[in-house]
């Protein structure tokens, strides 16, 4: 006789095959895929390990095609089952033809159960013989042999709620995602999916909420009231009994009455005993939570490297939601075990002194035992076996989770202290630690000692200090993953198996992300989850989520018939459907809006500001026609400014313009624009926005000289317009410097030749000062007759000078458009530089 056994995973069926053929086993090639083959109990075996899912649900071909085919369309489809791996397919129908028995041996849940209804299915295609079930909890040669010395009749409820989740999940999954990712792109130029799952959604909600209290949060104030007691043992703190005080004026009441107290009275002591349990056993839950707290692993790794031990023979199953264990387990041989191992001896063998009682839980599943290790093994073992680098470490967690569960509570001295200061209450509290007791193998979670001095009841404390401090409350923290997925277990999102997987595709999608052991949203699931948070909130709460795991569940305990239990499913997946539409233009719009304002951030060259009509984006919009300031909320918002038609653009992010324009802009070298005001010159605040900076005093009125400079020359200028202008070095780079000079007062220039001819030196350029007269005569070689040039003191050029500035404002002034305004710039600029160069020349 011929048996055939089916494991789900290759590393699994070597195990089993190494155990009920005592060794003797031959690998052999099916279809190029690894088959073991062994005699047990006069039988022949064939044992094949899958490759988890070999099959999975999808849609009819010509519903694939995203943009012929309405998303709301693929809720009243059924879909089909395809094989997905074809090589897998094939070795199982070839195996099956041999097989006089067919035993299906895949992992004891439901997703397990259905892997193994799977390969029942093909195998069904070519042969008709019996098929049977082997259940087990872990790869030990006991659990092996007795699981398969007393098979069982496959679940067939159970891999029928694996098939309801797989076909619920893809409806609304397919739908939902297509429904919103098109209508996005018709609004925002996007590529990105945007992924709306029936666990994933939910899941992210959690994180979102989060997010948005700590975004909306707004600190107070508080202060309390602090003591430092001294007495013969030492120091120790105590805080007022009023703690945090929101009332400025209580506090200073307070405060004032204690203020010059220089001792306190300890009215009542109190000294109790306390003690702290060992931890229930783990279940998937919380191996997972442990895991992320403590060794600081996310949940998909953690539960991956927990499958490895499993396979390998270190750990039990690790999917399973019992966290008590069965009365008949065999506590004294593992832990006989574990005291032969030196790393966990010494509380093996305080274990064995004494009767075993391990700390349960409440929950029995009745699938598997809580995760436990099945052998001792030294890390070393665990590193050579999995080769996944913190194999070790949550092995060790698992192992002296174990342990902890089965060793007394640790016991605590904790004393209280009612410090009276002046009849006003201050209390204080200390801990220590007097019976290790479980924590002595358990490091963490450590409790450290908090020690107060001996003193009695009705004895005086000095006071060394009083404190009334100010401060503010806190935002709440980010979400761990072991608190997300406290959420999901307690909402029912998702299951044991699937959580990790959950939080994990939040991550793929870029939604969220972790940052050491905390969860932070991402711009692109926040942007989703407040659009659907405000127009369809059903998708993002959990409620409906955790009313289709209810119906998955009654399929498993057979009170629900599975075409019932998708017809149920369905409906209510098209209750959330009509939502979304009903909801479509104020959810894409959003969406949509925030996606363009994403992309319009990033593009720093463009953006300006945010636009004070509706909250979105302001940027600069090019088209063929010419460019303005637009609005990322267009067409819902239609807010526009003009821009000058010609002239390079820079937006002066450290400028603010006084009469609120949206921002400031550079046009070309010539001039300043406030976006929604027009050009700066031509603004009454100019001199506030943009003051000179000034050289010195003028010498014929009561102004201040400022360096002009234009494209072709440059001088010094008169504020106030009087006519009197002042010559500079006409090349080289020019610096005015804070220091001034001692003769004159004008601030100091620095001057650096292009060609590096003459040394860098602090000079003043004043002619009417002897200082400035001894810079301009100095004789540099090559350069001297540079220097030679005369200060501007025709008045007549002067006054022309000062006549074409005015003129210029004045006509700058009355130009309505931008163009207009940029040529009129360049005449300005020109017109000036005439008239200074020809007011140098008649010098």
């Amino acid at each position: 006789m011929t048996v055939v056994a089916f494991a789900e995973k290759n590393k699994a069926a070597a195990q089993i095959a190494s155990i009920l053929g005592d060794g003797e086993v031959d690998k052999i090639s099916v279809e190029g895929l690894p088959a073991y083959e062994f005699k047990w109990k006069g039988e022949e075996w064939l044992v094949m390990g899958l490759s988890g899912h070999i099959m999975n649900y999808d849609f009819p071909e010509q519903y694939n095609k995203w943009n012929d085919v309405d998303p709301g369309v693929l809720l009243g489809v059924d879909p089909e089952k395809f094989v997905t791996r074809k090589d897998y397919a094939a070795a199982v129908k070839n195996l099956a033809k041999r097989a006089d028995k067919i035993i299906l041996a895949c992992d004891y849940d439901r997703e397990g159960e259905n892997i193994g209804f799977e390969a029942k299915t093909l195998a069904e295609e070519v042969t008709c013989v019996p098929v049977a079930r082997a259940r087990f909890s872990a790869l030990s040669p006991k659990e092996v042999k007795k699981a398969f010395e007393n098979l069982m009749e496959p679940d067939y409820n159970m891999a029928m709620a694996a098939e309801a989740r797989q076909i619920l999940d893809l409806k609304m999954g397919a739908a939902f995602t297509r429904f919103v990712t098109l209508s996005v792109r018709e609004k925002a130029r996007t590529k990105d999916v945007l992924s709306i799952g029936p666990c994933q959604t939910p899941t992210c909600g959690f994180v979102y909420e989060r997010e948005k209290a700590i975004r909306a949060f707004q600190a107070k104030d508080f202060w309390k009231i602090t003591a430092i007691f001294s007495a013969k043992g030492g120091e120790f703190e105590g805080t007022h009994r009023a703690g945090n005080i929101h009332d400025k004026e209580k506090a200073a009441e307070i405060f004032k009455k204690i203020k010059g107290a220089k001792e306190g009275l300890v009215a009542k002591k109190t000294v109790k005993e306390a003690k702290i349990t060992p931890p229930n056993p783990l279940n998937t839950t919380e191996f997972l939570k442990r895991a992320s707290k403590f060794l600081g692993i996310s949940p998909e790794v953690a539960l991956e490297v927990a499958e490895q031990l499993y396979l390998a023979g270190f750990t039990s199953y690790p999917r399973t939601e019992t966290n008590k264990y069965d009365d008949d387990f065999d506590f004294k041989t593992l832990v006989f075990d574990f005291a032969r191992q030196k790393e966990y001896k010494p509380f093996a063998e305080s274990i064995l002194i004494v009767p075993i009682v391990p700390k349960n839980g409440e929950k029995d599943a009745h699938d598997h035992p809580p995760i436990h290790p099945i052998r001792a093994a030294s890390r070393g073992e665990i590193s050579s076996a999995v080769n996944i680098p913190q194999a070790p470490e949550v092995y060790d967690l698992i192992a002296r989770h174990f342990l902890a569960n089965l060793m007394p509570a640790a016991v605590f001295e904790k004393t209280h202290l009612h410090v009276l200061v002046q009849e006003d209450p201050f209390d204080s509290s200390g801990t220590v630690l007097k019976d290790s007791g479980w924590l002595e193998v358990y490091p963490f979670e450590n409790k450290k000692d908090k020690l107060l001095p001996f003193v009695e009841e009705g004895e005086k404390v000095g006071i060394k200090k009083l404190s009334n401090t100010k401060s503010k409350t806190s935002p709440p923290k980010k979400l761990t993953e072991a608190e997300l997925l406290t959420l999901m277990d307690k909402n029912r999102i998702g299951t044991k198996a699937t959580a990790p997987t959950h939080i994990e595709t939040n991550k793929k999608r870029g939604y969220f992300e972790t940052k050491g052991k905390t969860v932070s949203i991402l711009d692109t699931g926040f942007t989703l989850m407040e659009g659907l948070s405000l127009t369809v909130p059903i998708l993002v709460r959990p409620e409906i989520r955790a009313k289709i795991e209810a119906l998955i569940q009654e399929v498993e305990e057979g009170k629900k018939e599975f075409e019932s239990a998708l017809d149920e499913g369905t409906v209510l997946i098209k209750e959330m459907y009509a939502q979304l539409e009903a909801n479509k233009k104020e959810l894409t719009s959003r969406i949509a809006g925030t996606i363009k304002d994403e992309a319009a951030l990033e593009d720093k060259k463009n953006y300006i500001g945010t636009c004070k009509a509706c909250g979105h984006v302001l940027k600069i919009v090019q088209t063929d026609s010419g460019r303005f300031v637009g609005c990322t909320g267009y067409p819902d918002c239609r807010n526009s400014h003009p821009l000058p038609k010609t002239g390079a653009l820079t937006v002066l992010r450290s400028k603010e313009c006084k009469k609120e324009g949206a921002a400031v802009l550079k046009v070309g070298n010539k001039y300043n624009w406030a976006v929604g005001i027009g050009p700066c010159f031509t603004c009454d605040l100019e001199k506030e926005c943009y003051p000179p900076e000034t050289v010195g005093p003028c010498p014929e009125c009561d102004g201040s000289m400022f360096l002009i400079t234009f494209k072709d020359t440059r001088f010094l200028g008169c504020t106030k317009r009087c006519g009197y202008t002042h010559s500079v070095p006409k090349t080289g780079k020019l610096t005015l410097l804070e220091k001034t000079c001692e003769s004159c007062g004008w601030k100091l220039f620095r001057l650096k030749e292009e060609e590096g001819e003459t040394p860098e030196e602090e000079f003043c350029l004043s002619r009417r000062c002897k200082e400035g007269r001894k810079f301009w005569k100095k004789p540099y070689s090559g350069t001297e007759s540079r220097y030679q040039a005369k200060a501007s003191v025709n008045s007549g050029a002067n006054r022309a000078v000062s006549q074409a500035t005015s003129q210029a404002t004045s006509q700058a002034t009355s130009q309505k458009t931008s163009q207009a305004t940029s040529q009129k710039t360049s005449t300005i600029a020109e017109k000036v530089s005439k008239v200074s160069s020809a007011g140098k020349e008649n010098k």
